[in-house]
């Protein structure tokens, strides 16, 4: 590998050389203008025919109060995914996407429940991501390669919807699907509630992420490592808290840290830029760290473009960054067989 020593050197803080897996991306929060487009013309809903006009739409907008206004830029793209055919677009578009931006492996998640507003079940919802996934990958021309978490919500009243999210990931694991997650207004409905719905994930072998430690504390996190996760959906509020980060190494969970959101939804209200975001005190401390991009249109961002971000802010040096695709790998919801061969491309591609 070529020395990287020297932080001023260009091709050593070239994030295309490590923009190589992405474990933390949702895929109706990915969509692109153009998807949106055709998508609503499929769903007979009228947007805006000026791709400026229905991207101010998509794109979470400056003044962001928090996760929750956050969310709200999710009202569209979700609308535009009620049939099987925009479903399988969806995921078709943002795989073949992947792929052209050159990277190695990526596991999209969607919340299967937030798709029958027109009557799909849950199972017609799935098999749509599916065939989509299978499509984008059989044009796919640069090795990429990905797979589905089937995301669960909270919520009041949803516990049913949600344990069959969980069945269906059990189902079809392997088969284009890869784990479960549970993704939505964290403060408003704590980890905790959620403890029988992740054991019963586990007791079917279905590998699980969770979101925790970004609109709530660590006690988020704490629950959500208890549960038995292996992955954390953010976990930035943990960046000064010693005995969290040494429960986070005891049981080998890594943190997917989302900067461009985090900063947009305010997860740390003393943190504005770059510059000031804590990447650094993870590295220091041994925890395991990912960098994903979480949405790369309401976020208006990519996985380059998030390491890229990091290396011009002074919060990322090369060597950290190929800690953090080791740890992607090693942390992804694959064989180990399947590990390894991920692991020896990205060792070749980061050579380049």
């Amino acid at each position: 590998m070529k020395d990287t020593n020297d932080h001023n050197n260009t091709t050593a803080c070239d994030a295309s050389r490590f923009a190589l897996v992405e474990l933390h991306l949702h895929v109706d929060g990915s969509l692109s203008a153009d998807d949106v487009m055709w998508m609503a013309k499929e769903e007979g809903i009228d947007v805006p025919s000026s791709r400026e006009e229905l991207r101010q739409m998509l794109v979470c907008p400056d003044h962001c109060e928090d996760l929750n206004r956050y969310l709200h830029c999710f009202a569209l793209p979700i609308a535009v995914m009620q049939q099987e055919s925009t479903i399988a677009h969806s995921v078709e578009s943002l795989v073949k996407r992947l792929d052209a931006m050159r990277l190695l492996y990526a596991e999209l998640r969607f919340a299967p429940q937030q798709h029958q507003q027109k009557g799909l079940s849950q199972e017609a919802v799935v098999k749509a991501a599916i065939t989509g996934l299978r499509s984008g990958l059989a044009e796919c021309r640069n090795g990429f390669t990905a797979n589905l978490i089937v995301s669960c919500m909270r919520g009041a009243d949803n516990e049913e919807q949600n344990r069959e999210t969980v069945r269906l990931a059990a189902k079809y694991l392997g088969e284009g699907v890869c784990g479960t997650d549970l993704a939505g207004a964290e403060a408003l409905y704590p980890t905790e509630r959620f403890r029988h719905l992740f054991a019963y994930a586990k007791s079917a072998g279905v590998p699980f992420t969770i979101h925790a430690g970004e609109a709530a504390g660590v006690e988020s996190m704490r629950h959500a490592i208890l549960f038995g996760t292996h992955r954390i959906g953010h976990g930035i509020r943990s960046h000064t808290e010693q005995e969290m980060k040494q429960m986070l190494i005891d049981n080998d969970v890594c943190i997917t840290l989302c900067p461009s959101s985090n900063l947009q939804t305010k997860a740390l209200s003393d943190v504005t830029q770059f510059s000031d975001y804590p990447l650094s005190t993870f590295f220091d401390d041994g925890v395991s760290v990912n960098i994903s991009s979480d949405n790369m249109t309401v976020s208006d961002t990519s996985l380059r473009k998030e390491l890229q971000r990091c290396f011009d802010a002074g919060i990322l040096t090369p060597q950290q960054a190929e800690r953090v695709v080791e740890s992607a790998i090693s942390h992804a919801f694959l064989s180990d067989g399947e590990k390894a061969v991920l692991r020896q491309k990205a060792r070749e591609r980061m050579k380049c």
